[in-house]
C-alpha cells in the first residue's frame, strides 16, 4: 500500500529522457548557505590573537590521525564543533596542530632521557658528587613537569577507531593515572636534591637512589611512544617509509648499545676482590673503572670499546681471555647477547630489502604505469589530475591486490574480515539502528562498495534507479532537476530509497562534493532479503515519502521563483 501511495505522487512527475545532460561530472558550486566559522562562537573576530592561538589547540585537518580516522569533511567538521561547543574548550585535541609539534619535541626529549636514564644508575655515586648534575636533573624536571601538565589537558579515547574523544579534565586525568602519570611524575621530582638535602643517612640514600631507579627505569615503557611519534612526522610530510625504517633501526641499535655499556659497567662494578691477582689485566680494568678520579667520559669510552668487541668481534680485545670467573661470565654475556643483536640486525636488513618491493613500491610503480597510460591516451591536464587524485585517495599510498589476499585467507578468516568491513559500515547508518546485527551482516555482504570523486554525478534526476545507496565517508550535494540544491549528505546518510519500491525516474541529482565512498544495496537483493512486514522496509519507507514529498515542495517552489524573475526580467 505504502508503494502504491509513492507511485500516485511522482506519476506526474517523470521526466523525459530526450532532455537528459550525458555528463558524467558536474562543477557543483554550493549555494547553500555556508555555515559561520565555528570558532566565532567563542572569538568575535578570526583576525583576533585568542583565534590564532585556540586554532593550534583544535583538531588539525592535516594531522596524519585525523587523516586517517576523519577522512571526510563531515566528520572532521563534527568533531571541530563538538570540541569548541563543549564545556571543556580550553582542553587540547589528541589530533591538534600543537600536540603534533609537541610530539615532535617529546620524540628528542624521551629518546634523550631513554639515553640519560642508565648514565644515571651507572655512575650514580660520582654523579651525585659532580655539580653539573644537579643542573641537568633540573632541567630534566622541569621539561617533564611541562610533558605531565600537557599529558593532563590532552583528550584520550579508549575507542580503536578514536571516534570518540573524551575531553573531561577528571577523567583525562584518571585514564593518565592508569598510565604513564607515576613514571613520568618521577622525572618531574627533584629527587636527587631531595635526596641530597633530607637524606643523611648512606644507608637510606642508596635505598631512596634504588627505589627512583626502579621507577626510572620504567620509562622505557615509553619507547614504544616514539616510533608513534616519528611515522606521524614521515606521514605528515609525505616522506619515504623507506627512510623510517632506517632510521628507527639506527636509533634502536645506538639505544640498545648504550644500555649494554652501561650494563656492563655495573657488572664490572661486582667483581669480587677474593679473586684479585688470578687476572692482572682484568684488575686493571676493574680499578679503572671503579677509580672516580677518572672522569665519566674516559670511563665511558673504556666501557664502549671493551662492549663493541664483545657484541661484534666475537674477540675479547685488549683485555684478552679473562681468566676470572667474574670476567668470563661477563664476556660470555656479552657475546650471547651480541650474536642475538646481529641476528636482530640481519632480520632488519632483509625487511628493508622487502620494504623495498612492497606496497609502497608497487604503488610507484602503479603511478608510473598510469602515468605511461595517460600520456599514450594524451588526455587532458584535468583528467589526469582526477586520475591521479583517484589512485591516491583509493590506495593510500600503498599498492596491493586485495581480492587476492582474501582469496589466500580461509572461510572462516575471510568471513571475519568482511564481518568487520560490515560492522564498521551498519555502525555509521542511523537508519540501521536496533536491527539484529546478524541481519544487517548478512545485508552488507551483499552490497557493492563505489568509489567517486569530487563532482562526479553519483545519480541523476530523470534516469530510472535500482538501488538506494550509503555514505561511508564523504559528502554529497543534492539538487532537484530544475538545478535547485536543496541539502548536503554526509557519513551515515543515503539516498536512492525510493528505488526500492518503484521503478520511477529520479527526482534529484546527487554530485559527490569530495572523495567519496559508498555502499550500493540494489533493489533484488532488498527484495530479497527484506520482507514488507520488517521493520527496516517501513523505515525505509517512510523516509521515501517523506524525502519525495520535500521534494516535490522545493521543485515546484523553485520553478515558482524562476518564473516570477523571467516575469521581472522581461518586464
Amino acid at each position: 500500500m505504502g508503494s502504491r501511495n509513492i507511485a500516485e505522487n511522482v506519476s506526474t512527475y517523470d521526466v523525459d529522457d530526450d532532455h537528459q545532460d550525458d555528463r558524467i561530472t558536474y562543477e557543483h558550486e554550493c549555494s547553500l548557505r555556508d555555515s559561520p566559522p565555528i570558532l566565532s562562537s567563542r572569538f568575535k573576530s578570526p583576525k583576533s590573537l585568542g583565534f590564532k592561538i585556540r586554532r593550534w589547540f583544535l583538531i588539525d585537518h592535516d594531522h596524519p590521525m585525523t587523516r586517517r580516522l576523519y577522512r571526510s569533511s563531515y566528520l572532521f567538521r563534527t568533531e571541530l564543533s563538538r570540541h569548541i561547543k563543549s564545556d571543556f574548550w580550553y582542553i587540547i585535541h589528541p589530533f591538534s596542530r600543537f600536540r603534533f609539534f609537541w610530539d615532535c619535541w617529546l620524540l628528542f626529549y624521551i629518546y634523550a632521557i631513554l639515553l640519560f636514564i642508565p648514565l644515571r644508575i651507572s655512575f650514580t655515586a660520582s654523579l651525585l658528587e659532580d655539580r653539573y648534575h644537579y643542573v641537568i636533573s633540573a632541567i630534566v624536571n622541569v621539561l617533564a613537569s611541562f610533558e605531565v601538565l600537557v599529558n593532563c589537558l590532552t583528550g584520550f579515547s579508549r575507542d580503536k577507531y578514536w571516534r570518540n574523544i573524551n575531553l573531561n579534565p577528571t577523567k583525562i586525568f584518571l585514564n593518565y593515572l592508569r598510565g604513564y602519570f607515576l613514571i613520568d611524575l618521577t622525572f618531574a621530582l627533584p629527587s636527587a636534591m631531595l635526596v641530597k638535602a633530607f637524606a643523611h643517612d648512606e644507608k637510606w640514600i642508596s635505598i631512596t637512589i634504588d627505589v627512583v631507579h626502579v621507577f626510572i627505569v620504567l620509562k622505557l615503557l615509553s619507547v614504544k611512544l616514539i616510533w608513534g611519534y616519528l611515522i606521524n612526522i614521515f606521514e605528515r610530510y609525505k616522506l619515504d617509509m623507506t627512510h623510517y625504517y632506517v632510521i628507527r633501526l639506527i636509533l634502536i641499535s645506538g639505544l640498545f648499545v648504550h644500555w649494554c655499556i652501561c650494563v656492563y659497567k655495573l657488572g664490572v662494578l661486582m667483581a669480587n676482590d677474593v679473586e684479585q691477582g688470578i687476572d692482572p689485566q682484568w684488575d686493571e680494568h676493574v680499578r679503572f673503572l671503579r677509580d672516580r678520579n677518572n672522569s665519566m667520559f674516559t670511563r665511558y669510552g673504556k666501557c664502549f670499546a671493551t662492549v663493541l668487541f664483545y657484541l661484534f668481534a666475537l674477540s675479547f680485545g685488549e683485555l684478552g681471555i679473562p681468566k676470572t670467573v667474574h670476567g668470563k661470565i661477563m664476556a660470555s654475556i656479552c657475546i650471547v647477547i651480541g650474536i642475538c643483536f646481529q641476528m636482530y640486525l640481519y632480520l632488519q636488513f632483509f625487511k628493508l630489502i622487502t620494504i623495498k618491493s612492497s606496497s609502497n613500491r608497487k604503488y610507484a610503480e602503479a603511478i608510473s604505469e598510469l602515468e605511461a597510460y595517460i600520456n599514450m591516451k594524451q588526455f587532458p591536464r584535468e583528467m589526469k589530475n582526477r586520475l591521479m587524485f583517484y589512485y591516491e585517495k583509493k590506495f593510500q599510498k600503498g599498492y596491493f591486490a586485495e581480492d587476492k589476499i582474501i582469496e589466500t585467507f580461509s572461510g572462516p578468516l575471510r568471513n571475519q574480515i568482511i564481518n568487520n568491513r560490515a560492522v564498521r559500515f551498519y555502525e555509521k547508518v542511523p537508519i540501521f539502528r536496533g536491527i539484529s546485527e546478524h541481519f544487517l551482516l548478512l545485508l552488507a555482504r551483499n552490497m557493492e562498495k563505489e568509489i567517486y570523486l569530487p563532482n562526479d554525478m553519483i545519480m541523476k534526476a530523470g534516469t530510472v534507479g535500482n538501488a538506494v545507496h550509503f555514505i561511508y565517508t564523504g559528502s554529497v550535494a543534492v539538487y532537484t532537476q530544475s538545478g535547485k540544491e536543496t541539502e548536503h549528505l554526509y557519513d551515515g546518510d543515503h539516498f536512492g530509497e525510493m528505488s526500492l519500491f518503484l521503478r520511477n525516474k529520479h527526482l534529484v541529482s546527487v554530485i559527490a562534493i569530495e572523495f567519496t565512498q559508498i555502499f550500493v544495496l540494489r533493489r533484488k537483493v532488498f527484495a530479497e532479503f527484506v520482507r514488507p512486514e520488517h521493520e527496516l522496509y517501513q523505515r525505509f519507507e517512510k523516509v521515501a515519502k517523506e524525502r519525495m514529498q520535500q521534494t516535490l515542495v522545493a521543485e515546484e517552489q523553485h520553478k515558482s521563483h524562476l518564473l516570477m524573475k523571467d516575469g521581472a526580467n522581461n518586464e
